[in-house]
């Protein structure tokens, strides 16, 4: 394939795929401007460095790795800089949220604690559907090392959702027996 050609083909499948690159970064940086931030650079460092790309197969996976280094380095950048009061409500005015990604939700807020390397896999199987060769191509990393990082990963959200849940059982389990004993005594 020449190299206008596969520009080219760069050029298209960003275009196609700009909502996926944007909801994976969104995913790290949870911010809408930072997240477009991040894509555009990711499409800039892509535009520059096309000639790197080996072939118009391996496209897919290359782009993505771009984008998920660009949104890691923004959340490095960010540790440094950032530190205000939580307590200053102007800074939280306009927040976009991205229903998909609410940090309310009980597993994406597990996700998010759990090591960057297992937040990748999951992200990226469980909600831009890569295979897990897609994956292993994308992180650069062994096939059998990403079933491990997904199989422990699940794993540990497993043991973190059904503790929370026992420790709600325990909480909420209690009062609503003693409800349901005071309501059979005043029959």
């Amino acid at each position: 394939m020449s190299k206008k050609a596969l520009y080219d083909s760069l050029v298209e499948h960003i275009i196609e795929n700009q909502n996926k690159f944007y909801r994976a970064a969104f995913y790290y940086v949870k911010s809408k401007e930072a997240a477009l931030d991040v894509v555009q650079n990711a499409i800039c460092k892509a535009l520059e460095n096309y000639e790197k790309l080996q072939s118009s197969e391996a496209m897919a996976s290359w782009f993505y790795r771009i984008v998920i280094n660009e949104s890691l380095m923004y959340l490095r950048k960010e540790k440094k800089y950032i530190a205000w009061d939580e307590s200053d409500s102007s800074l939280l005015e306009g927040i976009y949220e991205e229903p998909a990604y609410e940090p309310k939700l009980e597993v994406v807020s597990k996700i998010s604690e759990l090591p960057t390397d297992m937040q990748i896999v999951i992200q990226l199987h469980f909600f831009e559907d890569k295979t897990l060769k897609e994956i292993a191509e994308i992180t650069e990393t062994n096939l059998n090392t990403v079933k491990s990082r997904l199989y422990a990963a699940c794993k540990r959200l497993g043991k973190e959702l059904e503790k929370e849940d026992e420790e709600l059982l325990t909480r909420y389990g209690k009062s609503l027996k003693r409800g349901g004993e005071e309501s059979r005594h005043e029959k």
